[in-house]
């Protein structure tokens, strides 16, 4: 009966696991450094408290990522601090609208997104980013636009516009960057697109530096961004740290967990021990909508 067991275990652990699902993953809700030690929520925001400039890098469309945004935005005010809120979402066209909804002592905090033309734009809804509106409103915190307008956008990319970058990128920055526009538009970018859209990243990045700047000079600042311009080794902080080398960043990247990926070091790219950012932490996905897929049909392939 023994033998008969022990090789009925034995053809168990020779069958494949089975795969286990993003919404079961038990890396949701840790927090961990950017080189792979676990760490306390505590430890975040006693860093975020200390920080002249603290970058928070979302995925777009998970309101969870929102949710943490507004709690480590709390988390500063309730230090005493004082930070300006910097959106990438916002270009400099609409900073007027930000500074009108301020001058006018407005809490119409939910018509601040038809006032921004939020989904209009594209953004997810709006009601989504509220929470971050309202935590740095209930403190009387300053929201500003952090993004070029589309037209610069689209004549820095056309080459009509001349951009000189900050701090220069290596040629191993520039082949990363490459491989996740490659990998983020669903390997459908032709090859002569590449060159103008590092250029536009590197733009674009300059300009929620140089918001996060000016408009941080008396208590620093918060990006709300997405992940990429939030990475250390070649976004926002990369920028930053050129031209302010004398003040503190802090980057956090807020990372949804995949199927069947339970540990950290599945995270990760190849050949790399650890994540972009001086915190990582994991949540579940907001959804499973394949992007790739609806991608090529608006591009018609």
């Amino acid at each position: 009966m023994m033998r008969i067991a022990a090789l009925a275990l034995a053809a168990l652990l020779t069958l494949p696991l089975p795969a286990v699902r993003a919404d079961d993953n038990p890396l949701i809700g840790t927090v961990w450094s950017g080189t792979g030690e676990a760490v306390a929520d505590e430890t975040v925001e006693e860093a975020v408290r200390a920080a002249d400039y603290v970058l928070i890098g979302e995925i777009h469309d998970n309101p969870e990522h929102h949710a943490i945004q507004a709690r480590l935005i709390r988390a500063m005010t309730e230090a005493g601090r004082q930070p300006s809120i910097v959106f990438e979402m916002v270009p400099r066209g609409l900073q007027s609208e930000l500074d009108d909804f301020e001058a006018e002592g407005s809490r119409d905090v939910a018509g601040l997104g038809q006032r921004l033309k939020w989904e209009e734009r594209g953004w997810p809804n709006w009601s989504t980013y509220q929470p971050i509106a309202e935590a740095a409103l209930a403190a009387h915190l300053s929201l500003y636009a952090g993004d070029l307008d589309r037209e610069t956008i689209r004549a820095i990319g056309r080459g009509e516009r001349p951009f000189e970058p900050a701090a220069a990128y290596s040629d191993a920055m520039r082949e990363n960057l490459a491989e996740e526009l490659r990998i983020s538009h669903c390997d459908l970018l032709p090859d002569e697109a590449i060159g103008p859209m590092i250029k536009v990243q590197q733009a674009r990045d300059t300009a929620m530096a140089t918001a996060m700047m000016d408009y941080g000079v008396e208590d620093g600042a918060v990006l709300i961004s997405g992940s990429g311009h939030a990475r250390k080794d070649r976004g926002v902080p990369f920028v930053l740290a050129a031209r302010e080398p004398g003040r503190s960043v802090i980057s956090i990247g807020l990372m949804e967990v995949r199927e069947g990926a339970t540990e950290f070091s599945d995270y990760p790219d190849e050949g790399e021990t650890g994540l972009p950012f001086d915190f990582v932490i994991f949540t579940a996905r907001a959804n499973d909508i394949d992007h790739c897929a609806a991608l090529k049909q608006q591009m018609g392939k």
